[in-house]
């Protein structure tokens, strides 16, 4: 978290910085970003940097949390129709918003993609840890809906269950990403909900043939 120093700058100064370590970060992985350049592009002496930063890390942690935060309250529109909704309608919905805000907001997009070869295992951890905090929140909040109304069984462990969601929408959001590039999601649309069905149907209905079933069907417990 960046010190008290950075949050009493004035905003537009504030913005600069921030916009500065997005295009670095965006650019280049933990290990290869310069503080120099940061330094430059926000014309702040390095010195300053640290009064304002505890490190590297601190600055970027803090860089690909703003992302995130961006990301949840994106979803958030989407929250307010959820109780009208099975928990994979919901499911769905969230993975195409994740596709949609990837085309909205191209910078946070490329973060999260240069995140996505990050190596530096510290780095990772980091962002990682305080990302699946806030979205685990969401998902936690799905599956307890889902088995107040009885869509899944209530013997499944929720922690598990909120693990393969996130994981999963991190996966959708990167593959469409890679396939499809800097086309429009209006354009894509019916591709993502088909690659999203897909992924439903083996999360409802498993991977085992089932005689007579074909296509989608919502298991009923």
């Amino acid at each position: 978290m960046p010190k008290e120093t950075f949050f009493n700058l004035p905003s537009d100064k504030r913005n600069l910085i921030i916009s500065a370590a997005m295009e670095e970060f965006s650019k280049a992985n933990y290990n290869s970003a310069s503080i120099n350049r940061i330094c430059k592009r926000s014309n702040i002496p390095k010195g300053s940097f640290y009064q304002y930063f505890e490190d590297k890390m601190d600055l970027y942690v803090y860089i690909m949390n703003l992302a995130i935060q961006e990301k949840i309250m994106f979803f958030s529109a989407a929250i307010t129709d959820f109780q009208s909704l099975t928990l994979s309608e919901q499911i769905r919905l969230l993975f195409s918003k994740g596709v949609e805000f990837a085309k909205k907001h191209p910078q946070y997009a490329a973060l999260g993609e240069q995140f996505s070869k990050e190596n530096d295992e510290a780095a990772r951890s980091a962002v990682i840890k305080e990302g699946n905090r806030q979205s685990e929140a969401l998902f936690e909040q799905m599956i307890k809906n889902a088995k107040e109304k009885g869509e899944i069984d209530s013997r499944v462990d929720d922690l598990a269950l909120n693990l393969l969601l996130q994981s999963l929408n991190s996966a959708v959001n990167k593959f469409m990403s890679e396939k499809y590039g800097n086309a429009g999601y209006e354009f894509v649309k019916e591709d993502v909900n088909n690659f999203v069905d897909s992924i439903l149907s083996i999360i409802f209905n498993g991977i085992q043939r089932k005689v007579g079933q074909g296509g989608y069907h919502e298991q009923k417990n």
